[in-house]
């Protein structure tokens, strides 16, 4: 049952039913599984080793960090704005280290890599045949609120599913899954995640390499090699010749960077540097002269959580980074290039995302001798 949840809350990740900032079907769903979770295994969670255990410790001690930051700035302002950003981040926290165990159970890694590849695949249908909504000029959106909003859900969909994929033939699945997750970033138009997708599909052409390679001899590495060094250029030919994808890279050309800078936010940085160390709290925006929130992953954690909570929160992901191979480092920069205009910690899916990061961190350090784990399918 477990399995089918996690499956079904991806998929409907890409359905956006009320306005952006506010609970989807798919974040209840999700809770759901924390429930269910919490009741059959008394919020019991297991680590494969110390490592994984420290790298949780370091999420909760910045989950921990927002929540008091937030509710000193809800004191000091007489302002509850506060209260909702930290139930998000207590939400990431919980579907991270929810969704990691589950990752165990054989039954749920195959049915999240399942949905993972089935969302793109229907996303992709979603745009060949015409449905899903236009908003913002010739930008595709799908079934989101926004262009943005799309792409950063490819881009974390196909990297969980680089990390969660194995087995015959994985190799070619992750090209082809790779290739429709360009096509929908390119018809988005969305000029961080075109930077973005581009270290997904390098990491998608060294591990369908790999794949093909894997124990064979000389001249099969070579011919391996041979097609993928002509497929990537082949396919950015026919990519090109989109007239959406000429759209989407001329608007890089248009880009005015201080007016873009103003916009998202990153100005703040240097505007109210008295809040670079303990941070000025994630809500109440109005302070600085607008009631947008600023509009980037990182930005966003140094602004209101300061230097403290920026270095806490960077541990955590720099435990996940460094220990992934090269090919699991490139995939893992599509998010995170994607995050620098864009603030994405919100979404459910950059979760999954980062717990299926953790997955291929752990298979990496235990290699040598797996051993079967506990399943958890109800």
């Amino acid at each position: 049952m477990l399995a089918y949840l996690w499956a079904l809350g991806i998929i409907l990740s890409q359905f956006y039913l009320l306005p952006s900032g506010l609970p989807q079907p798919a974040h209840l769903l999700f809770a759901l599984n924390f429930l269910l979770l919490g009741y059959f295994y008394s919020l019991t969670l297991t680590f494969r080793s110390h490592e994984e255990r420290l790298t949780a410790l370091f999420l909760l001690a910045f989950c921990a960090y927002a929540v008091i930051a937030n509710l000193t700035w809800v004191l000091v302002e007489q302002n509850p704005a506060f209260i909702k950003a930290s139930i998000y981040w207590v939400y990431g926290c919980l579907m991270y280290l929810f969704l990691l165990p589950s990752l165990r159970d054989e039954r749920v890694r195959k049915a999240v890599v399942t949905a993972c590849s089935l969302s793109i695949v229907a996303l992709f249908l979603f745009w060949a045949t015409g449905l899903g909504r236009y908003e913002v000029g010739t930008r595709y959106q799908g079934f989101f609120n926004d262009p943005n909003q799309m792409a950063f859900y490819v881009i974390c969909v196909f990297s969980a599913f680089f990390y969660l994929l194995r087995g015959k033939g994985s190799g070619q699945l992750l090209f082809v899954i790779g290739v429709l997750s360009v096509v929908l970033v390119f018809v988005t138009q969305s000029r961080s995640a075109l930077l973005g997708i581009g270290f997904s599909l390098l990491a998608a052409y060294l591990r369908f390499i790999d794949t093909i390679a894997v124990g064979s001899g000389t001249r099969d590495r070579i011919l391996a090699t041979l097609i993928g060094i002509m497929a990537v250029p082949l396919f950015l030919y026919l990519l090109f010749s989109l007239e959406t994808a000429d759209i989407a890279i001329s608007r890089f050309s248009g880009t005015d960077v201080g007016s873009q800078a103003e916009i998202r936010g990153y100005a703040r940085l240097l505007e109210f540097p008295g809040y670079l160390f303990l941070g000025a709290g994630q809500g109440l925006d109005l302070r600085f002269g607008t009631r947008h929130e600023i509009h980037s992953t990182w930005v966003a954690v140094l602004f209101y959580y300061g230097i403290a909570g920026f270095a806490i929160f960077m541990a955590f992901i720099a435990r996940i980074f460094l220990r992934l191979d090269l090919a699991g480092k490139i995939a893992f920069l599509g998010p995170v290039f994607y995050g620098l205009s864009t603030y994405g910690a919100r979404t459910p899916i950059f979760w999954v995302f980062l717990a299926a990061a953790a997955v291929a961190v752990r298979e990496i350090r235990t290699a040598p001798s797996l051993t079967p784990a506990k399943e958890l399918s109800l």
